[in-house]
């Protein structure tokens, strides 16, 4: 999770809706997107930039 520390504290701008793959999309005021969605059931995370 240190790779997310950056993400700390950042305001949320928008939550888009569930894509086709049933993820959700956060992004954030510092231009980054949060991708999250449930494989297996467990949470997968990427952002974007890292």
């Amino acid at each position: 999770m240190a790779k997310y520390d950056g993400l700390l504290g950042q305001p949320v701008l928008e939550v888009e809706e569930p894509d086709m793959e049933g993820g959700i999309t956060v992004i954030l005021k510092d231009n980054r997107f949060l991708f999250i969605k449930i494989i297996d059931g467990k949470l997968e995370t990427t952002s974007i930039p890292e």
